[in-house]
């Protein structure tokens, strides 16, 4: 039976090994921290849709609930625009630790293995090809295949030697530094209007916020995201600046705080290699506007055990076999997730005066922002087009710029998906040359 190790036991991981098991394979999972430990104690959104697509049931209803629709508050905080969504298209708020639990109690009782409280050091290589993990106390683990689930400071991806061509770190100017914490809601604070706003480049910011109502409506909900670092003090003007017209955000902590890095940006160049491949944040498969990753990560993970189970070839983790994986991820999501970056970069550096603009006359419209949040390609037709360009007629300069951002959108997205069909390293090499052009300036 061969052997596969993955490293972490967060969604993807815990998908993947579900299904591996299934299909006959020895799966271990090593988990750096305790049971009790696992996942943030707090909802993310997914679209419930995900489960379906990866042949996996709907979880227990008492572990989510219907989402709410958010409201986008640009930096002046005057044209809000508010997302409604009948009920049928709305995201699900599912809370992870009794996610991840549920799918622990699925890929354990399909025969895979999770191992608590032992963090992965690093892997061992010989030649082209990983052939185990060194866990926290030394030991090397063997394994025909390693999955790595590590997150976006992976100590197993980082330990990867430079032939391999896979990024070991993270680039913190990729990754949004975030806060979030819980806090009591004061008894004779008002319901409020809406319950879901996002700040857009917040108090003029590179990054968003966020204030939400709790389901339980006991709580307020916040989140402070920065890109590339975030000091104590920029953490405690956000807040002040939310807490002024948010009266559900009271004093009392009641969870969460600490400083999180999550990485934002369009997927890594190369996923795989002999006997490795990455998934999940590992792999950079979050929405690049918010850094939802579970939905990208749970289906990535079916993608990769329908090519191992249908393998090109006699090995079925040979690179020429894993890069179909990564190909199919590409085409499928990651072109988009690519797309979505240039979009993020571009906000990221207006001037709030330009995202106000943008915002205050439409131009930057629902659709808009329910797509790039999403992780859809951001499409206008030409009705729509001709509509922004009235607009934005008085600052034509910014409305060239917007057009110049739709295009390269569009070719980032074209170089993403060509990846060539069979694995070849001179042409695979072309490909990721292509593919990052436009990160690179």
């Amino acid at each position: 039976m061969k052997k596969i190790v993955v490293v972490g036991a967060n969604q993807g991981a815990l998908v993947f090994a579900e299904f591996a098991a299934r299909a006959g394979f020895d799966v271990t999972l090593f988990e750096a921290v305790k049971k009790e430990d696992i996942a943030y104690n707090w909802t993310d959104d997914m679209v419930p849709d995900t489960f379906a697509e990866v042949g996996l049931p709907m979880p227990p209803r008492e572990i989510f609930t219907q989402k709410r629709c958010w409201t986008f508050v640009p930096p002046d905080k005057k044209a809000n625009i508010y997302v409604e969504l009948p009920d049928k298209e709305r995201d699900i708020s599912i809370y992870r630790r009794p996610l991840d639990n549920w799918l622990e109690e699925r890929a354990t009782a399909a025969g895979a293995t999770v191992v608590y409280d032992c963090p992965v050091k690093g892997v061992a290589v010989e030649g082209d090809r990983v052939t185990g993990v060194y866990i926290g106390d030394g030991r090397l683990i063997k394994a025909d295949f390693v999955l790595d689930c590590g997150g976006a400071q992976s100590a197993a991806r980082g330990s990867l030697p430079d032939s391999f061509g896979i990024p070991q770190k993270l680039d913190f100017n990729d990754a949004f530094f975030v806060r979030r914490a819980f806090f009591e809601r004061p008894a004779d604070a008002p319901r409020p209007e809406f319950t879901n706003k996002a700040y857009l480049k917040h108090i003029g910011e590179e990054g968003i916020s966020w204030c939400l109502l709790s389901h339980d409506e006991k709580e307020g909900d916040v989140l402070i995201g920065r890109v590339g670092k975030m000091s104590d003090e920029t953490y405690k003007n956000a807040l002040d600046d939310i807490r002024k017209e948010n009266p559900i955000v009271g004093e009392k902590l009641v969870n969460g705080g600490q400083l999180l890095i999550i990485p934002v940006r369009h997927p890594i160049k190369k996923m795989v290699a002999g006997g490795y491949a990455l998934l999940g944040d590992s792999a950079y498969m979050t929405i690049p506007m918010l850094g939802s990753g579970m939905a990208s990560g749970m289906k990535a993970a079916k993608m990769l055990v329908d090519v191992l189970t249908s393998p090109v070839g006699d090995d079925p983790f040979a690179i020429e076999n894993l890069y179909r994986y990564q190909r199919r991820f590409m085409l499928e999501i990651g072109g988009k997730h690519s797309a979505i970056d240039l979009m993020k970069n571009w906000l990221l550096a207006a001037k709030p005066d330009d995202v106000d603009f943008l915002i205050g006359r439409g131009i930057v419209s629902k659709k808009v922002l329910i797509q790039g949040s999403t992780g859809q390609m951001v499409t206008l037709s030409p009705s729509e087009l001709l509509s922004c360009a009235s607009k934005g007629i008085s600052r034509l300069p910014l409305l060239l710029q917007l057009a110049a951002l739709l295009q390269k959108m569009q070719i980032q997205y074209g170089r993403a998906v060509k990846m060539p069909e069979k694995y070849d390293e001179a042409a695979f090499a072309a490909w990721q040359e292509k593919y990052e052009r436009y990160f690179n300036k």
